[in-house]
């Protein structure tokens, strides 16, 4: 999968000159839109695109755990990269999301605050005719490699999956685009640090969820029963939810952003 250099053509700039077409990225950032990727797949994807890639690249979830675009971004630009490409990896890609991201790639750059900075969104290779019949040839020739299933193979009903867990607190916690691009991913990761570390753990029913709306206030956590959507905007706001809110039962009401009403 190659990235399009050509995509300079269409550039969100802090610059008042816009890159010319055909300029050549010295860096690419690939999006991958895939929320249940395990993280030894993304590695391997990384490496593979990295020994293709002419130019250093990185790559980063558009949704799940891990960290999020901008940091990525970041430490592309920490690097030295100056010119960076955005590749999208999907056939095809979500419409929406692709809609999204000018906007999402836009705030990177008046965060940053740079004026040498260039970012160019590419369009998916849904369009790309030699892409996708080189991935139908590799489909029929690796057919040999592929696992036979039978009626006997398994279920659809696994073990242990018929009981829902023991739980006092029900966390529901957003990884939607719009959330992971404010670090929710890693946010998760020191959720679940904190719940070990101030013995709550066990009392937690914790559900990483698509999009849950309010993604300006985000990364958003739902807390049932008793209703309350948090604004967990760093580790120590995850901090001070679970010893405050979980642990000693009490609230905060500088962090809730909704509450259910009956």
């Amino acid at each position: 999968m190659t990235a399009d250099p050509t995509a300079f053509s269409k550039v969100l700039t802090r610059s008042p000159d816009a890159a010319p077409a055909g300029t050549t990225p010295d860096a690419v950032l690939f999006l991958v839109s895939q929320p249940y990727v395990q993280g030894r797949r993304l590695k391997a994807l990384e490496a593979g695109l990295a020994a293709a890639a002419p130019v250093p690249c990185a790559v980063a979830r558009m949704e799940g755990n891990g960290a999020g675009p901008m940091t990525a971004l970041d430490q592309l630009v920490a690097g030295g990269a100056r010119k960076i490409l955005v590749q999208p990896v999907g056939i095809p890609f979500s419409d929406s999301l692709f809609a999204w991201l000018p906007g999402a790639l836009a705030h990177w750059l008046r965060r940053c605050g740079r004026d040498d900075l260039r970012v160019a969104l590419a369009r998916d290779q849904i369009g790309d005719g030699a892409l996708l019949a080189a991935l139908a040839r590799s489909a029929v020739a690796r057919a040999g490699e592929a696992r036979e299933i039978g009626p006997e193979a398994g279920s659809l009903d696994g073990a242990g999956w018929d009981e829902v867990p023991a739980y006092r607190h029900h966390l529901l916690v957003c990884s939607g685009p719009r959330c992971h691009f404010r670090e929710a991913g890693p946010l998760r990761t020191v959720l679940a640090e904190e719940l070990r570390r101030q013995g709550v753990a066990r009392d937690c029913l914790v559900a990483t969820t698509g999009c849950l709306f309010p993604c300006n206030n985000g990364p958003v956590v739902a807390h049932y029963p008793a209703g309350r959507w948090y604004r967990l905007h760093d580790a120590g706001a995850v901090s001070r939810f679970v010893s405050t809110v979980l642990r000693d039962g009490g609230t905060l009401p500088e962090l809730i952003i909704h509450e259910v009403t009956q």
